[in-house]
């Protein structure tokens, strides 16, 4: 199996582009315009119409030039070659057909789908045979044979050839003659599990597109999960944002909330609970089902953004001392007294001559004129 990569001058392992480039100089040299042999030119154009193509390449490598169809039509068939090993020792690849490419649909699910299972239907469009009485599938397209794709070499010049790779004009890629295949449409029942995970797959098998020669495609159907405007999703655990108010985060809580199921939730704080700022409080198995495992749930976390009032009246002031039992303001010596102020993002001074403008470090500025620090720096 080593004839025609020695015919091209390059090695076993060469790839696509070095095995093209090889033929183009062998080309040129052996064309016949050029006073070339024509048998060796020949030969040339065999090796490489079989190891540009990585279908016949792995034949040709595996079992010889009988292994591959020649441009003459002289090599024997493929199961001719299997029957010299002996009628245990069938084709393989009969049993391992290539399969066509699945389509793929995106199904937009809701965190309620999710928290509670959904089953719905889609419309698939597909292509798919015609066939006619007593065939399993239309006859190949003689003109790719079957592949749906072409290879043609066209010469540019003298010695000069360029090679495109394209659907073939006769089927229109189909690999099938004209008029084989039709557009199908099939609706699909989909059941989206509790639990699932975005990105989830959910296969029908041959329920795609059909190609000659290859097995028939799948139906694939992603789970594309939408935000939340309430829930946030953390696996099987859900986490929501609850404003309270300052008196509450002092006295407990007591609000109730709609799950994703529908239900109504009643919660409240301990008797004398505390709710500092920030908090995050759980909720035992209120969060999503188990993915695979229904009947098991995550938790709910809530994370408590308390609102504090923006000021207070003198009589509130004191009641909130007596309550708090502050203790009683003793004046120090000071030199100077000032009054805390909202921060504004314009108060801010990040330039060493104040403002804002400018590099926000005074390092920058150093021995640059007119910007104080004038003198140049000195080596030693």
């Amino acid at each position: 199996t080593q004839k025609y990569y020695d015919v091209l001058g390059v090695a076993k392992d060469a790839s696509f582009d070095e095995i093209k480039k090889a033929f183009r100089k062998k080309a040129l040299k052996e064309h016949p315009d050029k006073g070339g042999d024509p048998d060796k030119f020949k030969e040339i154009s065999i090796a490489y119409e079989t190891l540009s193509d990585p279908k016949k390449r792995d034949l040709y490598d595996k079992y010889g030039e009988e292994g591959v169809d020649g441009p003459e039509g002289g090599a024997h068939g493929f199961g001719d070659i299997f029957d010299l090993f002996g009628g245990g020792m069938r084709r393989q690849q009969d049993d391992r057909k290539r399969k066509v490419k699945p389509t793929v649909h995106k199904m937009k699910c809701t965190l309620e789908d999710v928290y509670n299972g959904k089953t719905t239907k889609i419309k698939v469009t597909r292509d798919r045979f015609v066939k006619k009485e007593g065939e399993d599938e239309p006859k190949p397209c003689t003109g790719c044979d079957g592949r749906g794709m072409r290879t043609t070499m066209t010469q540019i010049g003298p010695g000069m050839y360029t090679q495109r790779t394209g659907p073939c004009d006769e089927c229109g890629g189909m690999g099938v003659k004209a008029g084989s295949t039709k557009k199908d449409t099939k609706i699909l029942e989909v059941t989206i599990d509790k639990g699932s995970p975005n990105g989830e797959k959910y296969v029908f098998h041959g329920e795609g597109d059909e190609f000659p020669g290859a097995e028939t495609g799948d139906v694939v159907v992603v789970v594309d999960l939408q935000e939340h405007k309430e829930f946030k999703r953390k696996g099987a655990d859900l986490l929501f944002e609850k404003k309270i108010s300052l008196v509450e985060a002092l006295t407990g809580v007591d609000f109730t909330f709609t799950h994703l199921d529908g239900k109504k939730v009643h919660v409240k704080s301990a008797a004398g609970e505390v709710i500092k700022p920030n908090s995050l409080m759980t909720l035992k198995e209120l969060g999503l089902p188990f993915h695979k495992r229904s009947f098991e749930h995550g938790n709910m976390y809530i994370l408590f953004r308390v609102e504090f009032p923006k000021t207070l009246k003198s009589d509130q002031i004191t009641q909130l001392a007596k309550i708090l039992k502050l203790p009683k303001k003793t004046a120090e010596a000071h030199d100077i007294e000032v009054t805390l102020e909202e921060y504004h993002d314009n108060q801010r001074n990040t330039h060493v001559q104040g403002g804002t403008e400018g590099n926000e470090s005074d390092e920058d500025n150093e021995g640059h004129p007119g910007h104080g620090g004038g003198a140049h720096r000195m080596e030693c």
